[in-house]
């Protein structure tokens, strides 16, 4: 595709070696001269055998390779450089690496005639341009890979209209303006097939550029992150159809009617070729590959082979040469195991590797001293115009159009800021337009700065608009404390693995759910996004009643819902409890596959449109896994707990299992199924350490419940601070009435107990809980910190460590704290107190607008 590129019809080859940059005359120079642009001219500069030695004189940057290495480091170092110094701007990956990319190029570092000499001469930069060609091959394909196409299908209707409107509005204003202006163009620009192909090109919003994007700002798992890639996803789709018609139209200006006809018959067999041999092939290596496994790396290698391939082969056949890569990509069945492995093994090379010269070879052809008063009236006017009239176009067609559908106009305006973001599909398509002749050096500047200047402005922007956790925040109560008694309590069960869940269960067993006082469960498995672009959020109970009305769907599925076995034993192990306790629990089973990072998403929006109580979680804690003893358990997980406690809009329990309840609900079942005639005589000790605050009087009002439970002996400590230091006077009386509360309800039972402990500061306090471990509890019940009298934690906040658990759950779970109990740690509901946000709350209607001009009769 990209050779060089040429201003005119004549191309000039400057070659630098030979000859001293502070003597540019001297005999060894090949100087500048003029070759047909149809003649391919290979310049190598020739070497003796012998091997490098700085000692014997010789300069290891008269070595191509040598002089590509550093080139390597260069590029990659300011590349990482940029991204390092605009973090604290919130600026994505892709403005970070066209600016390292430039510090290279003429625009900056480049412009000097010695840096050139010395580090990018041309015959090395050959060596970068190509692998920066390479780079978007596999980055093309590894995004496309990723890519659910079948969701075209599922997505509403409001979102076809969006991209629709979206696309077709700004490309005719861009047409409009490039027709308005076509007498200022060059002739190459003149031509109706340039000025259509440039104004859909500055019109259409790129899939694999937004997921990349909000992937950095952890925004894929949003409401309008979601939103946002679905009507790019259906933009991509129309825009490959489009590119191939404006390449049908081009071919037919340069070779005729027949040269259209036979580029339509090679693209119609090509396509033909992949999607019945390519894609059956996928389908076979996926038959293949045992369940639960990484694809053979022969496999995963001649598939990478395959980008190459189908590089060439559209290239060849008149193609922009990225479509090749990004049709095999979407042939790959998205997600376990195929696309997963191929993730794995090539993504941290493709990324880290590979792109970095890829923007280096937009750097090296990204000049701005070409922006000047000679080209701009031909070569940089036109584009100027045409980019800021796409750019205003698009962001207001897609904000009408999403309000007028009564998307929230907060949603609206941060929806329209990332349809307008450009990134790597944007560029390439730039250096297309080059090789097309449509636009030179000049032009080809100008729309990489209007690139990176549209996405560096959005993405703040974005940020500043739209917070994905504004929702939790709400005012009104949810919480254990709140329930209304004797009524169905819902909540969120939250679980990546199935040892979790057998504690999980556990637990909630004891919590005692009756047919008068049921729980109603959504239980959400966590899954690791890999292989797939779209975070997945599944229905269990939506999609059986689907496969149920439509088989063949089902058929055609099977591939997809390929799962694990860990995964089945989870889902399993949520039907087993369904059915064991009928009667007094519903649970309705989810599947999320999501980034780590952004899995607290799931579980808070899943908790805000149930209206639960509590969100159960499992402790998470950073181990060594035993079949891999050098790698991290369920790494990354920790930061769910934590993000989930943070942005919760409900309460949050945190249970760490230890095992023994478990063992000996085990027992206590063994035991009634070798003699149904005995009866179970075991009791559980459970105790209640109430510190004060709203998270204890949480944990008060969740062990009222357990007390029902008759196999329980339920004990309650006060902590009291010695002459009541430190004590807030609006937080004791609430502490107070709960309290009382508590044991007037209970305070006939045999089984229940209070008692109080007054302490001077934390090591009392700590020595305290202590000496009540010769009591062998088998579960310890805290709040987490909210409200708790620092005067009784006082030295105490030093030694902990583990902020997820709070200053006492954390000594419970220590290993210096000898127990065998479990830990249960709860935190109540932290409401929002604040109104709503004026004009940008949502509440929005865009009939407010057109009123002004409706006709009152």
């Amino acid at each position: 595709m990209v050779r060089y590129f040429p201003s005119n019809d004549q191309s000039a080859l400057p070659t630098h070696f030979g000859f001293s940059p502070g003597n540019p005359n001297t005999a060894g120079e090949v100087t500048a001269r003029v070759f047909s642009s149809r003649l391919p001219v290979v310049c190598r500069q020739i070497h003796s055998k012998q091997p490098f030695g700085m000692f014997r004189g010789e300069n290891a940057m008269n070595y191509a390779f040598s002089t590509f290495l550093l080139e390597a480091v260069i590029i990659i170092f300011f590349i990482k450089s940029f991204c390092f110094l605009l973090r604290p701007l919130r600026q994505p990956r892709i403005v970070c690496e066209i600016l390292g990319g430039m510090m290279v190029g003429p625009s900056m570092l480049g412009g000097s005639r010695k840096f050139n000499y010395y580090l990018f001469p041309p015959i090395a930069n050959y060596l970068c341009a190509n692998l920066g060609l390479m780079g978007f091959f596999y980055f093309f394909f590894l995004t496309a890979a990723k890519t659910d196409v079948a969701a075209i299908a599922k997505s509403p209707r409001k979102h076809k209209y969006i991209a629709a409107i979206g696309v077709i509005i700004p490309m005719l204003c861009v047409w409009g303006t490039g027709m308005a202006m076509r007498d200022q163009m060059d002739k190459n620009m003149q031509k109706m097939t340039s000025i259509g192909g440039v104004a859909f090109g500055l019109a259409f919003s790129s899939f694999p550029v937004i997921y990349t994007i909000l992937r950095d700002m952890n925004l894929l798992n949003s409401e309008v992150g979601k939103f946002a890639m679905s009507v790019a996803l259906l933009g991509d789709m129309a825009a490959l159809v489009v590119l191939i018609v404006f390449e049908a139209m081009m071919q037919e200006d340069e070779g005729g009617s027949m040269a259209a006809v036979w580029y339509f018959v090679s693209g119609v067999i090509l396509t033909a070729f992949m999607v019945l041999v390519v894609r059956r092939g996928f389908k076979w290596v996926v038959a293949q590959t045992p369940e639960g496994k990484l694809v053979d790396q022969n496999y995963i290698v001649m598939i990478l082979m395959g980008v190459l391939v189908a590089s060439f082969l559209t290239d060849m056949l008149g193609l922009s040469i990225g479509v090749g890569p990004i049709w095999l990509g979407l042939l790959v069945p998205h997600g376990p195991p195929l696309s997963s492995t191929l993730a794995v093994r090539s993504e941290t090379f493709v990324l880290e590797f590979l792109m970095p010269f890829t923007f280096g070879l937009v750097g090296l052809n990204t000049n701005v001293h070409l922006l000047n008063d000679e080209n701009w009236p031909q070569k940089l006017s036109p584009l100027f115009y045409m980019s800021i009239v796409g750019l205003i176009t698009k962001f207001i067609s897609v904000v009408s159009a999403a309000l007028f559908f009564k998307v929230p106009t907060r949603d609206s305006l941060t929806l329209g800021l990332m349809m307008n973001l450009k990134g790597q599909i944007d560029i390439l398509l730039y250096l297309h337009w080059i090789d097309k002749l449509i636009i030179g050096l000049p032009g080809f500047t100008i729309l990489v700065l209007h690139t990176v200047v549209v996405t560096a402005v959005s993405t703040p922007l974005i940020s500043f608009l739209y917070d994905p956790n504004r929702p939790y925040r709400i005012s009104k109560h949810r919480t254990i404390q709140h329930s209304p008694p004797s009524t169905e309590m819902g909540l969120v069960l939250a679980v990546s693995d199935h040892e979790a869940l057998s504690g999980l269960i556990t637990f909630l067993d004891f919590a005692y759910p009756t047919s008068t006082s049921p729980f109603s469960i959504y239980a959400v498995q966590l899954v690791e996004l890999m292989g797939r672009a779209t975070p997945l959020f599944i229905d269990h109970e939506q999609k059986r009643e689907d496969e149920e009305e439509d088989d063949d769907e089902e058929e055609e599925e099977e591939p997809e819902r390929t799962r694990n076995r860990r995964v089945d034993q989870v889902q399993s192990g949520f039907r087993m409890y369904r059915e064991k306790r009928d009667g007094c629990v519903t649970l309705r089973a989810y599947t999320a596959h999501a980034p780590k990072r952004l899995m607290y998403q799931d579980i808070c929006e899943l908790a805000l449109c149930r209206k639960t109580a509590f969100i159960l979680l499992p402790y998470q804690q950073e181990r060594l896994d035993d079949d891999a003893p050098t790698e991290l358990r369920d790494s990354g997980m920790l930061s769910v707990n934590t993000d989930v406690l943070a942005h919760t809009p409900c309460s949050v329990c945190i249970y760490h299992d230890k095992g023994r309840l478990r063992n000996a609900v085990v027992r206590s079942s063994v035991d009634q199924s070798t003699n149904s005639s005995r009866m179970r005589q075991e009791t559980y000790r459970f105790v209640v350490l109430f510190l004060g605050g709203a998270d204890n009087r949480e944990a008060l009002h969740l062990a009222d419940r357990m007390t029902a439970n008759p196999d329980i002996n339920m004990t309650v400590i006060r902590f009291l601070s010695h002459n009541h230091e430190g004590e807030e006077e609006s937080e004791k009386k609430l502490d107070d009435g709960v309290v009382t509360w508590f044991w007037v309800k209970n305070e006939g039972k045999d089984r229940v107990s209070y008692k109080e402990v007054v302490v001077k500061n934390g090591a009392e306090t700590l020595a305290a809980i202590q000496a009540m471990n010769v009591n062998d509890y088998d579960l310890w019940i805290t709040g987490r910190r909210e409200g708790i009298n620092p005067k009784i934690l006082e030295g105490l906040s030093t030694w902990s460590k583990d902020h997820q658990l709070g200053v006492i759950g954390d000594t419970l779970v220590g290993s210096v704290f000898a127990s065998e109990g479990s830990v249960l740690v709860v935190q109540q509901q932290v409401r929002n107190q604040k109104g709503g946000d004026g004009f940008l709350n949502g509440k929005f209607d865009y009939k407010s607008l057109v009123s002004l001009w409706s006709c009152h009769n």
